[in-house]
């Protein structure tokens, strides 16, 4: 009888050398089969061992064998078929090595998701007829199936988060040709939204569907509906502490939307790129997966390693050098401004007023020659100067701009000029307690609706001085 290892020697072996496993479950994904030829094993096999000592090498190999890995039951079958022997690996190794490398991850499909709803659903049904007696092994099995299936369904929903997540680097990844072969770029370019938009309908949107709350599904309820009456079911049941448990699943699978919704939409901004921002975007994922491992280094039980080792990069990079040097940008301290949130809140105020008399708005009627030419029309004007009269001002830097915002959009028929007209009026009889100010400062203002674009002299909206204030600027 040949020599072998126990199952657990044989397990040890596997997670000290995981590289031979990934590699074949890569492959295994990549030709959409569920076996392993054994070929391809005594190939990776050998080819992983050539750089190990002969004592190591002798044990993978002899760990590796395929009598080895059917005896210790790693193998469940062996099949022939096409002149060839395949491998079928236990699925909870096979399971376990994927939860080993995120890469290997396996995307959940709109099937995949269907088929685990469905398998709820039938449970629900069972439940409306369960005794719901722990004499019973019916029901006791049925509980069982039921904590098997939503655990199942949260681990494989969180592996698939975590798979989506990594996909910056993905679409990195695929977007590195971009800035490497310009000329090829319309033709990559296909490629890789062909790539994305498979990722995207075949992956992300169905998950998407699956985590909504709100989805109405044609053949009965969806997830959350179909936990919700099981829930219902064991707490009229009495059983409160499976459905309390069912119940904080059905929270943590709610908690899984937005993660993914998030992933989607990124798929959706990537899409959108040009060539440029392509390149700009391979560059910050690459950079960025330079940094992190800077910081992985110092996550260490040694409590020295707290700062970046960062000159090697630094001096890799090449635009870091002399950075210290540069001019920092100045922030807007806005934090500690009480001045700037009086003036926010002011504003906001203003705008309100002038919602709650939106009915009482003036309506400017279209007249020929009116705005665009020299002459515009009295009776406009007097209209505006009366809204003008009417309207709480408040001290501002800039009055044309002030009354444009509040004007613009709000006013049916308004145009710029007629502001220009009015404020003529507004200058020479200003509010009470207020003076217009006019600079010798001219200032360029867009109008969105048809896009031209006006120059205006700036005008300042001053609170008058008070006696008191006079005497002492005197003093």
């Amino acid at each position: 009888m040949s020599k072998r290892f126990s199952t657990l020697d044989t397990t040890r072996l596997l997670f000290e050398h995981p590289k031979i496993l990934f590699r074949l479950i890569e492959r295994m994904d990549r030709n959409e089969s569920r076996h392993i030829r054994e070929s391809d094993l005594v190939a990776e096999v050998m080819d992983y061992t050539c750089t190990l000592g002969k004592a190591d090498r002798s044990r993978v190999r002899l760990a590796m064998n395929t009598d080895n890995l059917f005896r210790s039951g790693l193998v469940i079958d062996i099949v022939k078929a096409e002149g060839e022997r395949r491998l079928v690996f236990q699925d909870a190794l096979i399971n376990l090595m994927r939860a080993c490398n995120a890469s290997l991850y396996q995307e959940l499909t709109d099937a995949r998701l269907r088929g685990h709803l469905v398998t709820l659903r039938d449970v629900r049904n069972r439940l409306e007829t369960s005794s719901f007696s722990e004499a019973d092994p019916d029901y006791t099995e049925l509980r069982d199936d039921l904590n098997e299936r939503v655990s199942q369904l949260i681990g494989l929903l969180r592996q698939n988060v975590l798979r989506m997540q990594t996909i910056s680097a993905q679409l990195a990844d695929l977007s590195g040709d971009a800035s490497r072969t310009p000329d090829k770029y319309l033709e990559f370019r296909q490629n890789l939204f062909e790539q994305i938009v498979t990722l995207y309908e075949r992956h992300i949107k169905p998950t998407l569907v699956f985590l909504n709350p709100d989805t109405r599904l044609p053949d009965g309820s969806n997830l959350f509906e179909t936990l919700e009456a099981m829930v219902r079911l064991l707490e009229n049941a009495g059983e409160h502490d499976l459905a309390d448990q069912l119940f904080r699943s059905s929270i943590s699978l709610n908690a899984l939307y937005k993660p993914i919704q998030t992933v989607a939409q990124e798929v959706e901004h990537f899409l959108r790129k040009t060539r440029r921002g392509m390149s700009q975007y391979n560059a910050m994922e690459h950079f960025f997966g330079k940094l992190r491992e800077l910081k992985d280094e110092t996550e260490t039980l040694s409590l020295r390693r707290k700062w970046l080792e960062g000159g090697g990069f630094a001096r890799s990079t090449g635009f870091l050098m002399g950075l210290r040097a540069q001019p920092h940008p100045k922030h807007y301290a806005f934090g500690n401004s009480s001045s700037y949130y009086q003036l926010l809140f002011s504003e906001l105020e203003l705008r309100l007023s002038d919602l709650r008399r939106q009915a009482e708005a003036p309506v400017l009627q279209e007249v020929e020659g009116s705005g665009r030419h020299t002459r515009i029309d009295a009776q406009r004007i007097n209209q505006l100067y009366y809204w003008l009269e009417s309207l709480e001002l408040r001290p501002t830097a800039d009055l044309v701009s002030e009354l444009h915002g509040r004007l613009d959009g709000f006013i049916p028929g308004y145009r710029f000029p007629d502001l220009l007209a009015a404020l003529n009026r507004l200058v020479n009889s200003p509010p009470e307690g207020m003076r217009v100010v006019t600079t010798n400062r001219f200032r360029m203002l867009e109008q969105p609706t048809d896009g031209e674009q006006f120059v205006y002299r700036r005008r300042r909206l001053e609170a008058e001085p008070t006696t008191s204030q006079i005497e002492q600027r005197h003093a």
